[in-house]
């Protein structure tokens, strides 16, 4: 029923911002590319054009709960600590309508491409491409997002869930120059015991700059079957490394 509405929502929210850049075609436009004004009321254009405004942002913002709740969310997802859980939680819900909006806009610059002249045509054409390429843009973006968040509930609802806890000892510690909630981005290569014997494998794991393990201490691993898969967290037992809390300090962005 809440994917139902969701899309609902969205079809709603591309409409109103489809509707809003029509009005502003065809009664502002004009006026800024030296052609005559349209006939019509310019204090009712504006009006309508606000309110159409105003409500795509209401119905982006009902989206959102929407949003979440047509999501299959593991039922330990709160048990996750650290970064590692918000990030888990966080379900890129904070810009959920921005891409139905894009496209409203987009339709709309291609309807004024056909319906309106002159100067307005060439601005119409203008939106109607920007507007295709930020669409198709944001919705790449989207859907990789969504895709990573996907996977990471998968392995705390089916990995963390119904796997074997096992003490993963760290074998080494990398780290590029990227930056998530504050906490540096670490591919963690880390050793641990199975049935089948010791395995050794490589993630990415994210912690606070303090949080940082040292070489030779220890990460939480759960593990499907023979260790193939494995969800990793920091321990918060380990030793951390000397220092980490001002190495991996993100910088400060002006």
């Amino acid at each position: 029923m809440s994917g139902t509405a969701l899309y609902a929502v969205r079809g709603a929210v591309a409409l109103l911002a489809g509707a809003a850049t029509l009005l502003v075609f065809h009664h502002a436009v004009p006026g800024f590319v030296g052609e005559p004004r349209r006939p019509g009321s310019e204090g009712l254009s504006i009006a309508a054009t606000l309110a159409c405004v105003f409500l795509a942002l209401a119905l982006a913002r009902v989206a959102r709960p929407l949003y979440r709740r047509s999501l299959p969310l593991p039922a330990n997802l709160d048990e996750v600590p650290g970064i590692t859980g918000q990030r888990a939680r966080n379900l890129e819900d904070d810009r959920e309508g921005f891409t139905p909006a894009l496209f409203g806009v987009t339709v709309a610059g291609a309807v004024a491409l056909v319906t309106e002249d002159g100067g307005t045509r060439v601005v119409a054409a203008g939106v109607a491409a920007v507007g295709l390429l930020a669409t198709v843009l944001c919705a790449r973006w989207r859907a990789r997002a969504v895709r990573g968040v996907a996977a990471l509930h998968d392995r705390i609802g089916r990995v963390r869930g119904q796997g074997t806890r096992v003490r993963g000892e760290v074998l080494s510690v990398g780290h590029g120059s990227s930056w998530s909630y504050g906490g540096p981005v670490l591919t963690v290569t880390f050793r641990f015991e199975t049935p089948a014997g010791p395995r050794t494998v490589t993630e990415e794991l994210v912690t606070a700059p303090a949080h940082v393990p040292e070489v030779g201490g220890g990460v939480l691993v759960w593990y499907v079957g023979d260790g193939a898969e494995v969800h990793v967290e920091e321990d918060p037992d380990s030793p951390h490394e000397p220092g980490a809390a001002e190495r991996y300090a993100e910088p400060e962005t002006i």
